[in-house]
């Protein structure tokens, strides 16, 4: 694809269709770390999808309490969750404030010496698992005394009261973004959109984003309805080759931590991006828009002023000089 002079290349988004075949929780937001006087151990959630906010309260409820196990070293005893809320009639658009809390009983003393000597911590390195849980974010990873939930408190030596923050949620990938890698162009985003890892000295940089694409249930789907709402204006003259990618919103590819190689965003493969069935089809226009008309100037021929008899291979006559700046005595 080129252009002349004048002109440049337009990509716009037609169409874009993909399956949703990644989970709602997986590797960019289900971890979390427990803290006791006793010791330390991670805790992960189920990597799935959860039709309703008790779903996801159950099971960070059975992941923290054996990540507490862990911590204090209580070895093979047992747990059972009580209280749990929202409750499982409760819908996501239901009469519910939506915050998790629940009480863990343990079979054997848990060994919490008193409140606030369980700490639940969400680091912002680990993901958007604050958001899921209802729970404050941690930016220093250092960190081991804050507590991103309300409260972890002790009810009696084998039971434990546990409650969020905020309302609870489902997923944090409301929105997928196409992006056409190593196209030069006039784009700009918010630095929020590009890679975590990197510093920033201003608010915006330059951006490889083409469009941005709600994420449903099953399909993420996109059809242009004027043709401007997602195109690119490239600033090369040339586009030999052109490679798109779909990220989340961090710039991270889908389901999988920042900084992995893995090509699997869901489930025990190893191929999905490249054998299997995480892939998406996409149409798009490509317009050699013409920007202004390039006027080129146009003189006549230097008139030969020097006579034939003085032309030779080392004389080259130009406005009665040779080319060596000496005159040709005429």
């Amino acid at each position: 694809m080129t252009c002349e002079a004048g002109q440049y290349i337009r990509l716009t988004l037609n169409n874009f269709t993909m399956h949703k075949t990644f989970t709602d929780i997986n590797a960019n937001n289900c971890k979390f770390k427990v803290r006791t006087q006793v010791g330390t151990a991670d805790g992960e959630l189920t990597k799935r999808n959860n039709t309703t906010l008790n779903s996801i309260a159950n099971d960070f409820g059975n992941n923290l309490a054996q990540a507490i196990i862990d911590a204090q070293g209580l070895g093979a005893a047992t747990f059972a969750l009580q209280n749990v809320k929202p409750s499982s009639v409760a819908s996501v658009g239901g009469d519910s404030n939506h915050i998790i809390s629940f009480d863990i009983s343990f079979s054997a003393n848990h060994n919490v010496a008193s409140d606030g000597h369980v700490r639940v911590q969400f680091f912002s390195e680990d993901g958007e698992t604050y958001e899921i849980l209802g729970g404050d974010r941690i930016d220093d990873d250092t960190d081991t005394t804050t507590n991103s939930i309300a409260t972890v408190t002790v009810a009696d030596t084998t039971t434990l009261n546990v409650k969020c923050l905020y309302p609870a949620q489902r997923h944090t990938t409301s929105f997928v973004y196409l992006r056409a890698t190593g196209i030069p162009n006039t784009s700009i985003e918010s630095t929020s959109l590009a890679h975590p890892t990197e510093n920033h000295r201003t608010d915006t940089t330059d951006s490889d984003i083409l469009a941005r694409i709600e994420a449903d249930v099953e399909y993420i789907n996109y059809n242009a309805q004027t043709g401007r709402e997602y195109f690119m204006n490239v600033k090369q003259k040339q586009i030999s080759n052109l490679t798109l990618r779909v990220t989340d919103a961090r710039n991270r590819a889908l389901g999988r931590a920042l900084g992995s190689s893995s090509n699997t965003a869901s489930g025990t493969g190893t191929a999905q991006s490249t054998l299997g069935n995480l892939s998406f089809s996409a149409v798009i226009r490509v317009d050699i828009v013409q920007q202004r008309e390039i006027k080129e100037l146009e003189t006549r021929p230097t008139p030969q002023t020097t006579a034939a008899r003085f032309d030779n291979l080392l004389i080259q006559p130009k406005f009665g000089k040779d080319g060596y700046g000496s005159g040709v005595e005429r």
